[in-house]
Parts: C-alpha cells; sequence; structure tokens
C-alpha cells in the first residue's frame, strides 16, 4: 500500500508486543539483521547471560528460547551481541547437479530435511544460498526451498540457475550468525557465535581482547549491507551490468584492465565519480568472469585508489587468479566487526571472513582481533556508548557524507560524538567532537540501532535514559548530522539504569513498499514496544 500517513496531522503509535521472555539486566543486548530485502533474517536475537539467547519472530511476534551461548566469564555491564549476515555455511558442490537441485561434499553440522526451506519458522523464505561457479564463471544467488538432511545435504532451489554447477563448484549459505561478546575478564569462551542454518554454536577469537566492563559497542561491516537503493550484493556503487536476478536483481561494475594487485573500473557511469581513496579499505568481490571464470568470488581488500575515470583500485594483496580486463566487480563493506568498549581508545577489530584480509600494510588471520589495523580513538569510550554506520545513505556530490564515515557516541555523560573514516588513510581516521545539530547527554542506559531501509538510509534510532522521565527517542541524522527528538515512547522507565543494547531494527515489507521498524526493550522489564516508521 502507499504511504498515506499525514505529516504533522497523523501521529505515530509505539504498538505494545509479545513481553521478552527474560527482563532486561545488565548487559542484556539485542541485536538483528540489517539487510534491506526480503533475504533479512526475520528475527531479534537477546543475549540475556551466558546461558540464555532468545529470539523474537518479528513475523508472528512470538519469542522463544534458542539455548545457551555458553560465555565465559561473569555476565555483566560491557557485555555486547552484533549481527553478521556474511558469515555462513560454506563448502563445496559435488557431481550430479542440475539447476535447481545443488548436491554437496563439504561436511557440516548435520541438518534436518527441508529445515533450511524456512528461516526459523517464519512462514517467510528459506535461508539465501550464493552459487559459486568456478566453471561457469558466474556467482548467482537462491532462496532453499528443500534440503534433504544430513551432513551433505542437496538444496533445492525456488528457480532455475542460468547455468548448471559442476562438481567443485561452491556454495555460501547466507544465513548469517549472531556475535556475542560477555564481560569480566577474557576466558577462551568469551567471544562465541550462533550460527543460524545450522544452529551452532561456537567459539570466536580472543586474542588481544581486553578485560570487559561499564559498557561496549560493536558495529558490522558486512558485505550484505548496502546503500538503500542497493539490493544485497550489489555494493555500494550500483553498476549496469546485470549479473543475476531472481526476486530482486543484482547489478555489477564492469572491469577496462586488470593485473596481479589491481583493478580499472569504468570511464563513464558507475564508479567514475568516486573520489580519491573513497572506498580504500572496503573490498572488491569479482562476481563474473566468463574469460577466467575462477576468478569470481574472490575477494581483496582496497588498499588505495585513483580518482575519476577509470579508476585504478590498488589491492592489499595480489589476485590469487587474475581476473580478465571485462570482469565484473561490486565494492563492498569488508567483513569485520568493529568494536570500542569502556575506559580505552583502542579500536578492536575483528576479522570473520574464512582467510587473512589485509590492506597491504595491516592484517588481520581468520577469526582473530586486531588492536592496530584501525587507529585509536580521541578519547575514552564511557557508559552509553555506540557506534553508528552509515551504509545506508547515498552521499552528497560534494562527498561530504560517505559510506567510510562509522560515527561514535563516546557516552560517560558528555554530548560528543567522534567520528571514524575508515577510508581516510589506511588505518583510518579519527576526527574528535564533530559539530552537530542538536545535543543529548548519553549516560547509562543509552543505547540504538541503525535503519538503513527506508527513509534514504539515513537514520539512527537512539533511546537516551532521563530518570523519572519518559525515556526519549532521538534519531542522527548520519548524512545530516543533526540529533533530534522523535517519539516518546508510551510508559514511564523506573527503576536505575543500566547498560546493554535495548533497541533493534529491522525492515518490513508491503509489496513495492519497505518500512523500518524499531523494536525496543524497557530498562529492567519485559516490556516492549515496535513502532513502523512512517516518516
Amino acid at each position: 500500500m502507499a504511504n498515506n500517513f499525514k505529516k504533522v496531522i497523523d501521529r505515530q503509535m509505539w504498538v505494545v508486543t509479545s513481553p521478552t521472555p527474560n527482563a532486561h539486566a545488565a548487559g542484556a543486548s539485542q541485536c538483528s539483521d540489517l539487510r534491506n530485502d526480503i533475504s533479512r533474517n526475520p528475527f531479534v536475537y537477546q543475549l540475556v547471560s551466558n546461558t540464555v539467547l532468545n529470539r523474537y519472530n518479528i513475523v508472528s511476534k512470538a519469542w522463544n528460547f534458542i539455548g545457551s551461548p555458553g560465555l565465559g566469564g561473569t555476565f555483566g555491564v560491557g557485555a555486547a551481541a552484533i549481527f553478521a549476515p556474511s558469515r555462513a555455511l560454506i563448502g563445496s558442490i559435488g557431481s550430479g547437479a542440475s539447476t535447481t537441485l545443488v548436491p554437496t561434499t563439504t561436511t557440516i553440522t548435520a541438518v534436518g530435511a527441508n529445515m533450511l526451506a524456512n528461516r526459523g519458522g517464519s512462514g517467510e523464505y528459506g535461508f539465501k544460498i550464493r552459487i559459486i561457479g568456478l566453471t561457469a564463471g558466474k556467482i548467482e544467488e537462491r532462496f532453499i526451498v528443500g534440503n534433504t538432511g544430513g551432513t551433505t545435504p542437496t538444496f533445492e532451489l525456488d528457480n532455475p540457475l542460468t547455468f548448471t554447477p559442476s562438481s567443485g563448484d561452491q556454495y555460501e549459505v547466507l544465513g548469517g550468525r549472531v556475535f556475542m561478546l560477555g564481560a569480566g575478564t577474557i576466558a577462551a569462551t568469551s567471544f562465541r557465535s550462533f550460527e543460524l542454518a545450522a544452529n551452532l554454536f561456537a567459539n570466536g577469537g580472543t586474542t588481544n581482547l581486553p578485560t570487559i566492563g561499564t559498557d561496549s559497542a560493536m558495529v558490522a561491516l558486512d558485505e550484505q549491507y548496502t546503500p538503500y537503493d542497493c539490493n544485497p550484493g550489489e555494493g555500494f556503487i550500483k553498476g549496469t551490468f546485470k549479473y543475476d536476478e531472481n526476486l530482486v536483481e543484482r547489478f555489477a561494475l564492469t572491469a577496462t584492465a586488470t593485473a596481479a594487485g589491481t583493478l580499472t573500473g569504468q570511464a563513464a557511469g558507475g564508479d567514475a565519480t568516486v573520489v580519491a581513496n573513497e572506498y580504500r579499505n572496503f573490498q572488491i568481490r569479482i562476481v563474473q568472469d566468463l574469460t577466467n571464470p575462477t576468478a569470481v568470488n574472490q575477494r581483496r581488500i582496497i588498499a588505495s585508489h585513483t580518482a575519476g575515470t577509470s579508476p585504478v583500485y590498488t589491492l592489499g594483496s595480489n589476485w590469487s587468479v587474475t581476473p580478465s580486463s571485462t570482469a565484473k566487480y561490486v565494492i563492498e563493506y569488508p567483513n569485520l566487526i568493529l568494536l570500542r568498549t569502556s575506559a580505552n581508545t583502542t579500536v578492536y577489530t575483528y576479522n570473520y571472513n574464512n582467510a587473512t584480509v589485509t590492506n597491504g600494510t595491516n592484517s588481520i588471520t581468520a577469526d582473530t582481533w586486531s588492536t592496530t589495523y584501525f587507529g585509536v580513538g580521541p578519547a575514552n569510550a564511557g557508559a552509553g556508548c555506540l557506534l553508528m554506520p552509515s551504509h545506508g545513505i547515498r552521499p552528497d556530490t560534494q562527498k561530504n557524507a560517505r559510506h567510510s564515515f562509522i560515527y561514535f557516541i563516546r557516552g560517560g555523560g558528555v554530548s560528543t560524538i567522534d567520528l571514524l573514516d575508515i577510508s581516510a588513510a589506511i588505518a583510518g581516521t579519527w576526527t574528535g567532537a564533530i559539530v552537530y545539530d542538536g545535543g543529548v547527554t548519553f549516560t547509562t542506559g543509552t543505547c540504538g540501532s541503525y535503519a538503513p531501509c527506508n527513509s534514504t538510509g539515513r537514520f539512527f534510532y537512539i533511546n537516551s535514559y532521563v530518570a523519572s522521565a519518559i525515556n526519549q527517542i532521538y534519531r542522527f541524522d548520519t548524512q545530516n548530522r543533526v540529533l533530534s527528538p522523535y517519539t516518546p515512547t508510551d510508559w514511564i522507565q523506573a527503576g536505575t539504569a543500566t547498560t546493554g543494547n535495548r533497541i533493534s531494527t529491522f525492515c518490513a515489507f508491503d509489496g513495492n513498499d519497505k518500512y523500518d521498524v524499531v523494536f525496543l526493550t524497557s530498562l529492567l522489564s519485559t516490556i516492549t514496544q515496535e513502532l513502523v516508521v512512517q516518516v
């Protein structure tokens, strides 16, 4: 339906939803999938304690307990959770495939028959799967509508591929993972993940992490996260070459030259308008190459690039297989988690790719943390700190706003917002205390979530705790640097403020219309509310 909301005359209203199975407590955190199309996972995940992970079905409006994360340490202030959609089940394709049936050979955790055809009982689509044709030189994505059970399932696809996969081709089930950080002194089990497709809890790396206390903020720089007017798989600059079409179309850019450690972009359209190093520390991914087919799906970090027509991208490491001079590519986030935690200025960077990432100067091996990949912030983090990405926007002509900007609310009882530009230097560049319109004192209990789907992908929603008053909702415009009050919630919050992310956002669909939905849990309560954003 069309959005017939009348500004000023009509009013948005919060709707009370199902109560959470567990009340919010210190460190309890929510997260959700921020993809802006129907592939997004239809759940909000609630990390309650070392032994409790719940989820809320955004379709049926009901909760259930998933299992025990098995986090180490003493759970409390500083614990956090984040969703990363690209961390997936990966493996090889076997012989006997057709355009709709894909047998596999890589052993995974056993799945039940047709378990992957319905994402957790949501009643929506099955999990999205990426088929990587190393013989055909193509990448295409489909939804799973059936699968055999066991450790080497055969996947049935919703629509035929344009090629028949060969033995040795690859797949990635883009189901995503919830990454969870425990509090207190770091132990081997202090950072863990929940893999959605196979319902699998696993350890993540913890080397280089400090003792976690007071508060933490995380953000996922995931390749599936795109501007509001691009689909996952298209990256940040929408090309004109259609490399895949299923329920949504996907477009890519066309190279004009390649070498062992470089790729040259388009002479007109597409990325011909980039400014120098606008996408440094992002990744290039090859999505089609009919001439050198085994070059597809390679990911390389951009170490630097030139500006204007036919930009030359210098890579952090050479290609394993040099793509052809007309290969199709996209420019994406590099699949990293950024963490800021209290009482220090370090940016902790986690690589959740299945291989080392390197920008030519700094490297991070798979499933490990780095303390030097990005530079230190201008001041310590405090309670109420938040990291705010801006991948949903479309940059202005002068590039005053960019996809590389990560805003940081310091917390700690100040109204200061800092800015990390991950592309301004090889280790990024921090700007302390940026000038912005508005101002709120960000203290214990402040939490927030980015909404990149609607409203041109600009807004980050914030619940800023105000003692003995209605908890005020604010939103920060990541393109125009304006912080403004939004809507009051429908109850007065009581009790002592404590840390933990109580806001999640997700994308809702009504035909061709998209809506951002804000989901809020009350402080120290089981009360939850949803707001469909209309303006």
